[in-house]
């Protein structure tokens, strides 16, 4: 079976982009996307963790691989 290296490259950067908003969100006390005061989103920092280590594990297997 053949890897897709676009998919592979695309599911990476989603990939990195959600894990740079997750500790954006884990650290900082923002209101980007929310309204109201500033705090801290811990529940959306997971939940962009999550998404992340999807995107890392699907890039994965997603990458072409060698026929040994």
């Amino acid at each position: 079976m053949r890897g897709n290296i676009a998919l592979a490259i695309v599911l990476g950067i989603v990939g990195l982009a959600c894990l740079v908003l997750a500790i954006i969100y884990f650290t900082l006390k923002t209101n980007l996307l929310a309204s109201g005061h500033p705090i801290r989103h811990a529940d959306r920092a997971v939940v962009l963790t999550i998404v992340a280590i999807i995107c890392f594990v699907g890039a994965y297997f997603a990458r072409p691989r060698r026929i040994a």
